[in-house]
C-alpha cells in the first residue's frame, strides 16, 4: 500500500542559514492551511554530507507534522515541488517511487549560475520529472530569475510557470532603534568578507557564519571588530533588529537574483545595502551600492535614510513575498485542503525498517561501546541498530534490548596483524551481506586497514566515522588521513573543546562538531531522593561516588590510599565504590567504610550523590557534569590515553570540577576537604547547571536518519568535499 499524500516537497534538510529556514517555514505553513504534507530528502552535493538537520524541520519530522517520505517505497501526491534543484545533479540509477498528479521545479537561482555548472536545462528538467514523479515545469523562485528565464532561449523553450514561487521567510517586523552602526555580510556568492571592512564606518560588523570553512574567509586586515554568531540561530528576528544595516556586496559579473537572506532582512525592517541590479525591483529608498563603494554609502546613512530604507523593505517584502497569494495558486492546483486532516495518519509510519551496524573497538574502558549505545538508543524511524563491539563489555548492549555481536580484537585473539586483519575484514563483509545495513558507524581513534578496504569494497552504502578529539598532540597522525575514505566525519563535542591540542583540532573543515554525547538525557536520570533511595543510602550524610575507570593501564594505588584516610573514618560520609563493568586486573579492595555497587548505566543514579572523585575519561567527564555533581577528577595520564589532565585543568578554570593528579596525594587530600564544604560545592553546582546540554546522540542519530533515507540512495559517494576544502 502506497503512502497517500497532497503535497510532497523534495528538498535537502541538512541546509543551514536562511534557505533552511525558508524551507522549514514553507512546511509548517502547509501544515497549518491544512494538506497532508511529506519531505523526500534529497542527498545533495552543495553541503557536507554530515551537516545537522535544520532544527525547525527537524522539529516537523519529529513531532510527525510532516511526514518523512521514504524513496525506497512506494507514495502518491497531487502535487510535488522540488523546493531547489541543485540537489538534482547527483546521478543515481534508481529513482524514488513517488507519483505526482502535477509537479514543478523551483529554480533558486539564475541561469547563468546553472551555466556555470555545465547543467543542461532539458536534462536537469526531465531528472526533476524522474524524482517527483511526473511531468515537471520550472518556476522561479524571484521575478529575476523570471526575467532571465524568459531572455535566454534554452530556458525559454522549456515548459514553466511564469509567476514567482518565493521563500516564505516567516519573519516579522522589528521596531528598530538608534544602535550603533552594525553590518551583516550576505555569503551567497559576494566575495570575500567583508569587502568594505578597510573603509567603512563600522564599529562592529556581526557575521553569521553558516559554515566553518566560510569563517576562513575574513578578511584579517579589517579594522572592524568582528563578531562571528552561528548561521542558524534560535532567534533570527532580534539578530536582525540589532543590526543598523545589512550589507549584501555585489561583485563582478553577479547574476541578479534575490537571495533568502536578503528576503529576511526586508520582511524584518532591517535597512538593506544591496547591489544596484536589484534597484529596480526593491525600490528607490532602499540603498545600493557597487562593492568598491560601499564605505561611502555607509558613511551617508543618517537616520531619516535609514528609516526610509526601513520602509522600503518592509512594502518591498511585502509586495514580493506573500504566503496567503502563494498557498492560493497552490488551492488552484490542489483543490482546497480537507476539511479535518487526520493527524493520527499523517502520524503513521512510512518507512521500512533498516538497520545500521555500529562497529567499535576493544577500549582501555567501555566509551566507545557508549557511545555508540547513546546513538543507537535515539535512532527513529525504523532504523534498527546492529552493533558488533570488541569491547568485553558487549553483554550491556545487550541487556539494553540491542542486538550486539562480539568481534575478537587483535589483543585477544593474540594473532599477527596479517592473520587478525584478514579474518576482521571476512567478518565485516559477512556481517554486511547479512546485515544488509543503510548506514555504517565506526567509533574508534583508528580507522583499521580492512576497515578502509572493506569501506571501498562496499561503495553502496555510507560509512561515518565518529571519532573523538582531545587526543595527544602526537597521537594518530599516522591514520588521521584514513578519514577521506568516510563520507563523513563527525566529532562529539567535548565541554574542555579550548583546551584540546590533539590533531583533530587542526583539521576543523573535514568534520562536523555537535554537542556532547552521553547515554541518558538529563530527565532521564533519577532525581536525589529517589536514586538514594535505590542505592540504600543514607540521606544523612555525604554520599561521595568513586568512580576511577577500569583501572587497566593506570595505578590509582595511592588515590584508593589517600581516599580510605580522608573518607573512611569520617562518621557524616558515606562512600560508594563505583564497580566497573570491565577490569583485567585483581579485585580492588574495598576500604573500610566504603560500599562497592554495580551500575549500569552510572548515570541514571548520579544525582543521588553530594560529589565525586573520578578519572577524567569522555563519558565520565560528560555525565557528572550533566548531572551538576561536583567532582574532583584525577586523570588517567598514560601516554596511549587521550589528554584527561588537561580536560581536568578545564573542569577546574571553569570552576565546576577540581582537578588532583594520582601523583599528588597532598593535593588530592586538600580538594577533597575543599568539596565536602557545603557552600563550594553549591557554587560549583550552579556553574555546572548553565553548561551546555549534552544532546550530541540525538543530533548524530537525526544526521543516520536522513542519510540513510536519503535519495540518491546505492551510488558510489563522492570524495569528501570537506577534504577539498582543508586543500
Amino acid at each position: 500500500m502506497s503512502l497517500e499524500l497532497d503535497l510532497v516537497v523534495t528538498a535537502d534538510p541538512r541546509r543551514g542559514g536562511a534557505d533552511g529556514r525558508a524551507l522549514a517555514a514553507f512546511l509548517e505553513r502547509a501544515t497549518r492551511w491544512g494538506w497532508r504534507t511529506g519531505l523526500l530528502p534529497l542527498a545533495g552535493p552543495a553541503v557536507l554530507p554530515a551537516r545537522p538537520m535544520q532544527p525547525g524541520l527537524a522539529r516537523l519530522l519529529e513531532t510527525r507534522e510532516v511526514v518523512l517520505v521514504d524513496p525506497a517505497e512506494p507514495a502518491r501526491c497531487r502535487f510535488a515541488l522540488g523546493f531547489e534543484a541543485l540537489p538534482l545533479l547527483g546521478a543515481a540509477p534508481r529513482p524514488p517511487r513517488l507519483s505526482a498528479r502535477s509537479a514543478l521545479l523551483r529554480l533558486e537561482a539564475p541561469p547563468r549560475s546553472w551555466s556555470e555548472l555545465l547543467v543542461d536545462p532539458a536534462e536537469l528538467l526531465e531528472r526533476a520529472g524522474t524524482v517527483l514523479g511526473g511531468e515537471a515545469r520550472l518556476v522561479p523562485a524571484d521575478p529575476l530569475i523570471a526575467a532571465a528565464l524568459e531572455a535566454d532561449p534554452r530556458w525559454r523553450r522549456l515548459p514553466r510557470s511564469p509567476e514567482p514561487w518565493p521563500a516564505i521567510v516567516g519573519i516579522a517586523a522589528g521596531p528598530g532603534r538608534a544602535r550603533t552602526l552594525l553590518g551583516r555580510i550576505g555569503r551567497h556568492g559576494h566575495g570575500p568578507w567583508p569587502l568594505f571592512a578597510r573603509t567603512a564606518p563600522l564599529d562592529l560588523a556581526r557575521v553569521l557564519a553558516e559554515e566553518a570553512a566560510e569563517r576562513a574567509l575574513l578578511d584579517p586586515d579589517c579594522p572592524a571588530d568582528i563578531e562571528l554568531l552561528p548561521g542558524d540561530l534560535d532567534d533570527l528576528a532580534a539578530f536582525l533588529d540589532h543590526l543598523d544595516a545589512w550589507v549584501m556586496p555585489g561583485v563582478e559579473g553577479w547574476a541578479p537574483y534575490l537571495p533568502t537572506a536578503l528576503l529576511k532582512a526586508l520582511a524584518a525592517g532591517c535597512p538593506t545595502v544591496v547591489p544596484p541590479a536589484l534597484a529596480a525591483l526593491l525600490g528607490d529608498a532602499v540603498p545600493t551600492a557597487e562593492a568598491e563603494a560601499l564605505d561611502m554609502v555607509l558613511a551617508g546613512l543618517d537616520a531619516a535614510a535609514l528609516e526610509r530604507a526601513r520602509e522600503a523593505g518592509r512594502a518591498a517584502a511585502a509586495r514580493l513575498v506573500d504566503p496567503e497569494r502563494l498557498f492560493a495558486r497552490l488551492d488552484e492546483g490542489l483543490g482546497p485542503p480537507p476539511s479535518a486532516p487526520s493527524r493520527p495518519w499523517l502520524g503513521r509510519a512510512s518507512e521500512r525498517a533498516r538497520r545500521v551496524l555500529m562497529l567499535g573497538p576493544n577500549g582501555i574502558g567501555i566509551g566507545h561501546l557508549v557511545r555508540l549505545l547513546a546513538v543507537a538508543r535515539r535512532l527513529r524511524g525504523g532504523l534498527e541498530p546492529v552493533i558488533l563491539s570488541m569491547s568485553q563489555a558487549v553483554g550491556l548492549a545487550r541487556r539494553l534490548g540491542f542486538l550486539a555481536e562480539y568481534l575478537l580484537s587483535q589483543a585477544a585473539s593474540r594473532e599477527s596483524a596479517e592473520r587478525w586483519s584478514a579474518g576482521f575484514r571476512a567478518r565485516l563483509d559477512e556481517a554486511i551481506a547479512f546485515y544488509d545495513p543503510a548506514f555504517v558507524v565506526f567509533d574508534g581513534n583508528v580507522p583499521y586497514q580492512a576497515l578502509v578496504d572493506c569501506r571501498l569494497a562496499h561503495p553502496d552504502r555510507p560509512f561515518l566515522w565518529l571519532r573523538r578529539g582531545f587526543g595527544r598532540p602526537d597521537a594518530g597522525r599516522e591514520t588521521i588521513d584514513r578519514g577521506r575514505h568516510f563520507d563523513a566525519i563527525v566529532e562529539p563535542g567535548d565541554l574542555a573543546f579550548a583546551f584540546d591540542r590533539g590533531i583533530t583540532r587542526g583539521r576543523p573543515f573535514e568534520r562536523v562538531l555537535v554537542p556532547p554525547v552521553v547515554l541518558l538525557d538529563p530527565e532521564e536520570m533519577l532525581d536525589r531522593e529517589t536514586a538514594g533511595a535505590e542505592l540504600g543510602l543514607d540521606s544523612g550524610k555525604t554520599a561521595v561516588l568513586v568512580e576511577l575507570g577500569s583501572r587497566n593501564n593506570y595505578d590509582y594505588r595511592l588515590v584508593d590510599r589517600v581516599l580510605e584516610l580522608t573518607l573512611s573514618r569520617r562518621p557524616e560520609v558515606e562512600p560508594v565504590l563505583l564497580e566497573w563493568p570491565i577490569s583485567e586486573g585483581p579485585a580492588t579492595t574495598v576500604p573500610p567504610g566504603f560500599r562497592k555497587l554495580p551500575l549500569f548505566p552510572a548515570q541514571r543514579w548520579l544525582k543521588a550523590f553530594d560529589l565525586a572523585i573520578a578519572a577524567c575519561g569522555y563519558n565520565s567527564f560528560h555525565e557528572l557534569l550533566a548531572a551538576a555533581v561536583p567532582t574532583v577528577f584525577v586523570p588517567n595520564e598514560n601516554p596511549v590515553m587521550d589528554e584527561q589532565e588537561r580536560r581536568a585543568l578545564w573542569a577546574e578554570a571553569a570552576g565546576v570540577g577540581l582537578l588532583a593528579r594520582a601523583s599528588d596525594p597532598y593535593r588530592l587530600h586538600w580538594v577533597i576537604e575543599r568539596l565536602l564544604r557545603p557552600e563550594v560545592r553549591a557554587a560549583m553546582r550552579r556553574r555546572a547547571l548553565a553548561l551546555q546540554r549534552p544532546e550530541g546522540g540525538r543530533m548524530i542519530a537525526g544526521l543516520i536518519a536522513i542519510s540513510a533515507r536519503s535519495w540518491p540512495q546505492h551510488r558510489r559517494p563522492e570524495r569528501l568535499p570537506q577534504a577539498l576544502a582543508r586543500g
